[in-house]
This record gives C-alpha cells, sequence and structure tokens, in this order.
C-alpha cells in the first residue's frame, strides 16, 4: 500500500512538472526492485489515469465548448479542435510505429539518466533563446505547422525520461506562445496522447494477464492521490510558467541524472 501511494506521488508530481514521470517511475521501479512487468504495467495504467482526470478538472471550463452545440458554433472552438487534432497525428504515428523501440528504453535506466539530462538542456535553452515578446496572442491564433511541430515534439517525449510537458511547452515557446498558453495547448494536447496510450497499454495487459497481480484498492488509491498530487503540481507549473522560471527544473534534472547515473554504475 506504501508502495503504490509513493508512486501515486511521483506521477503526480512528475506527470506536469517538466521532469519526466516516465522516466522517475522508472528508476524509482529499479531502485526499489519492482520487477513483476505485469503489476508495474497496471500500476502505470492506474497512475496514468489520475493525472488524465486532474488534466481535464483543470481545464474543464476550456473543454465544455467541445460538448455543446452552440460551443462548435464558435470559430476559436473549432480552431483549437484542429490544432490538436494536427498536433495528434505525428504523436500516434511515432507512438505506434516505433513503440517497440521506446518501450526497450524502460529496461535500460542509464538511458533514462542520459534522457533527463537532455531534458534539462532543452528547458534551460528554451528560456534563453525563446522570444522574449509573444507573437501569437493564445493558441487558436497559433499555425497548423506550428501545431505539428509540437506534436513531434511530444512523439519524441515518448522516450522515458523526456518530458512531455517540458518539450511541449520548450515548444510553445519558441513557437511565440506566451507562458501560459504554451502551458494550456500542452496539457490539452496531452488528453487524447494519455488517452489513447492507456487503451493501449489496458489493452496489452488484458492479452497478456488473466489475473489482477495487484489489488484493485491499492490501484484507486495511487490513482487518487496521483489525482490529487497532479492537480497541485499543474497549477505549480502554470505559476512558474507564467513568471518565465523553467529553468530552475534544469539543475534539478541535472542533479537527479547524474546521481541516478553515478548510483546505477555502482549498484
Amino acid at each position: 500500500m506504501l508502495n503504490i501511494a509513493l508512486q501515486g506521488i511521483v506521477q503526480g508530481l512528475t506527470e506536469f512538472l517538466p521532469v519526466s514521470s516516465s522516466g522517475h517511475l522508472t528508476l524509482f521501479q529499479f531502485f526499489t526492485g519492482k520487477s513483476n512487468l505485469a503489476e508495474n504495467l497496471l500500476t502505470d495504467i492506474a497512475l496514468h489515469f489520475g493525472t488524465l482526470l486532474a488534466v481535464i478538472y483543470y481545464f474543464r471550463n476550456d473543454l465544455k465548448p467541445f460538448f455543446s452545440i452552440n460551443g462548435w458554433k464558435q470559430q476559436s472552438t473549432r480552431k483549437l479542435a484542429g490544432l490538436i487534432i494536427i498536433a495528434s497525428i505525428p504523436t500516434a504515428i511515432m507512438g505506434i510505429g516505433l513503440k517497440k523501440q521506446f518501450e526497450a528504453l524502460f529496461s535500460s535506466p542509464k538511458a533514462v539518466c542520459i534522457a533527463l539530462f537532455i531534458t534539462g538542456l532543452m528547458l534551460l535553452l528554451a528560456e534563453k533563446l525563446k522570444i522574449r515578446t509573444a507573437t501569437v496572442e493564445n493558441c487558436e491564433e497559433m499555425s497548423f505547422g506550428k501545431a505539428i511541430f509540437i506534436g513531434f515534439i511530444q512523439g519524441c517525449a515518448i522516450t522515458p525520461g523526456i518530458s512531455r510537458s517540458g518539450s511541449t511547452i520548450s515548444a510553445g515557446l519558441l513557437g511565440g506562445l506566451n507562458g501560459e498558453e504554451a502551458a494550456r495547448f500542452s496539457f490539452l494536447l496531452m488528453i487524447p496522447a494519455v488517452s489513447g496510450a492507456t487503451l493501449l497499454e489496458l489493452r496489452k495487459f488484458f492479452e497478456s494477464s488473466t489475473n489482477l497481480p495487484i489489488s484493485g484498492t491499492e490501484l484507486m488509491i495511487g490513482a487518487a492521490i496521483s489525482a490529487i498530487t497532479g492537480f497541485l503540481a499543474l497549477k505549480l507549473l502554470v505559476f512558474i510558467v507564467k513568471k518565465q522560471r523553467l529553468s530552475i527544473f534544469s539543475y534539478y534534472l541535472f542533479f537527479i541524472s547524474i546521481l541516478s547515473f553515478i548510483a546505477i554504475t555502482g549498484k
């Protein structure tokens, strides 16, 4: 019970903060000796479901127009839907086409450490190189070309250790969005990506296992903790992005990646 609770906290914090939840969970499972792949898979599904609920609740006002006829009459709603759909295409292609290659990296903690370090560099460079004055007032005004680019970057973030939120927010900033709008598009884009990945992983679990390796109560506790922690982390990240201080996460990633790499090498 304690283990699933800790993983829920790790997932909730790292899914939205630009430090890579998959990378942290891989290292957490490595250092705690969690070797039951079926249990890890089902746990990851439950924890990702929790953070998915958190982002849906946080952006509930942005999502309301998609569920009403009047909402679809607005050009901004149709444009945002189109941007999300077209940005999701490269993510889906990369996720399905390179699935086995990405999954292999989960068994290589050293590769995860390197990817965490790369995420730190990416955040640092994005803050240093981004256009100081936003050229796009809100993400509904963004071009489809920039949306495709952000979707491609999100596809690369399937690599454990590459932060999905960090990479897509950085891409949005470099594309001319201000911090708040870059974060908004990043997390709206997360909803179809994580929903699709969760459904695929759930199907994979049921195809490979007939017995639950972990109790339903533990899964619900983990999902609830990841949802609550994730909501708080999301609010914190939006505040930090507004203050243009994303680079503070870079130094954390440099520290944790180097320290973990040394610990793994000596283990």
